[in-house]
């Protein structure tokens, strides 16, 4: 696990595009088939250089699980909006795969995946730098997931007063690592099984 004596914007810039066959994502959802399915999930839509969402995405649409994904508006406005199929999406804003504007809202999902170019060992993550994903879990209480490569599983990263922490985050190799605070409580985290 490395240490990061890197600013964010430096960070940012280290991060070429992987290939990514949803091994994180797919532990996800077997966790959720041996410890009960949520009641409704908030999961960003994966690009070429972010773990992929498909296989999250897909078992929420075919088990019939509430799925919500991002709509990022103007000013730094994010909202969760409800998609029952990925043919109601469409490229929007800094050409994202977003739902329709009419979608309905989803103000209290019960799970979050939550998108990142890094993550640290106390649940601080590495976004794009706009803000939305903090400023939306802010104040929020639901539990939160990133999905992270290993060799983007930093020790620390630099922080912000306003970086929202995260409880969960899932490797491609190891499996779950565990917060010890509870929802959006951050803490430290330790590594588990899946």
């Amino acid at each position: 696990m490395a240490q990061s004596g890197l600013t964010k914007a430096e960070l940012r810039r280290l991060t070429p595009p992987l290939a990514d066959d949803g091994a994180a994502a797919r532990s996800v959802v077997m966790s959720w088939e041996s410890s009960g399915l949520p009641e409704s999930v908030f999961c960003y839509i994966s690009g070429i250089d972010e773990c992929s969402t498909i296989p999250i995405l897909c078992t929420c649409l075919k088990r019939g699980i509430p799925l919500a994904v991002p709509l990022c508006g103007a000013n730094g406005v994010m909202t969760a909006r409800r998609i029952t199929g990925f043919s109601e999406l469409r490229r929007g804003r800094f050409g994202l795969w977003e739902p329709p504007g009419e979608a309905e809202i989803v103000n209290n999902p019960a799970v979050v995946i939550v998108p990142g170019i890094a993550f640290d060992r106390d649940g601080f993550r590495l976004g794009r730098g706009g803000g939305y994903y903090d400023r939306w879990l802010s104040g929020k209480r639901c539990r939160t997931i990133g999905l992270c490569r290993p060799e983007r599983l930093l020790e620390r990263l630099p922080r912000d007063a306003w970086d929202v922490p995260i409880d969960e985050v899932v490797t491609l190799k190891t499996g779950f690592l565990l917060g010890e605070g509870g929802y959006n409580a951050g803490g430290r985290v330790q590594q588990g099984r899946v």
